[in-house]
């Protein structure tokens, strides 16, 4: 997984576990709602990562459930969420301006439903 990427799935992780506990599952799917097309290894040391820098919360399960963990972000990990999302909207602005490349038909993504679309910058004047 390239760098962008991987900053990019911390900052869903993140989001997606900012008002509820989340299942490895969940989170998986989610992601490739998203586009994301993630290994299990992959997932697993991302969200390794974030548990380990304090920014996701990890319960674990009830008996007779073994191995089933939901994870939840931490108000650390709130924190980091917003600066990265700020990090990553003024890197996108910088590269693209206000214009956003289309997504390539072949990737069977539909961007309207992303959390920035194309169409949401269709009318920020570029001047």
């Amino acid at each position: 997984m390239r760098a962008i990427e991987r900053a990019a799935v911390r900052v869903h992780i993140l989001g997606i576990g900012l008002n509820t506990d989340v299942s490895d599952r969940q989170m998986a799917d989610e992601l490739q709602r998203r586009g994301y097309r993630l290994r299990a290894n992959e997932l697993r040391l991302v969200v390794d990562e974030l548990v380990g820098r304090g920014l996701v919360g990890v319960r674990e399960a009830a008996a007779g459930y073994p191995g089933l963990r939901t994870y939840e972000t931490t108000p650390a990990g709130r924190m980091s969420w917003a600066e990265e999302c700020r990090a990553l909207s003024k890197l996108t602005h910088e590269v693209f301006g206000t214009r956003l490349p289309p997504l390539p038909p072949h990737m069977g993504i539909d961007d309207s439903q992303a959390w920035l679309s194309t169409r949401d910058l269709e009318e920020v004047d570029d001047g």
